[in-house]
């Protein structure tokens, strides 16, 4: 009977932890396509810059991940990491973005919560 609790508990620990990460990733596609909105970019150019953001959100994702996993989460050292990893998320989209459109961008940004959620 213990046993079948436990597994029952693992499965239901699983499941809570799949979804947590389908409404994260559900959100980081969300706010995306608000940049893109918000910024009006249309065609060739939002096709980038939402290039640019999944391709640095998974990295990030890896990164933190691969931290948890080998039991070295270092909150400092992950900071840095993803401080490093936004400049140069940041430098790719300059390089797409008019200088108008990125300031407006960086004003986005400077908008939005940042650190963990707290309820």
């Amino acid at each position: 009977m213990k046993k079948v609790l436990f597994i029952c508990l693992l499965m239901v620990m699983g499941t809570v932890g799949m979804v947590a990460q389908q409404d994260m990733q559900a959100r980081m596609k969300e706010r995306v396509e608000n940049h893109v909105k918000e910024l009006k970019l249309e065609g060739e150019k939002a096709e980038k810059f939402k290039a640019i953001q999944n391709e640095f959100m998974g990295k990030m994702r890896t990164e933190m991940e691969a931290m948890r996993d080998g039991g070295n989460f270092d909150r400092d050292a992950m900071m840095e990491k993803m401080t490093k990893m936004n400049e140069e998320r940041d430098a790719a989209i300059k390089k797409i973005l008019t200088a108008e459109e990125f300031k407006k961008y960086q004003e986005i940004l400077a908008k939005e919560p940042r650190g963990p959620r707290r309820n």
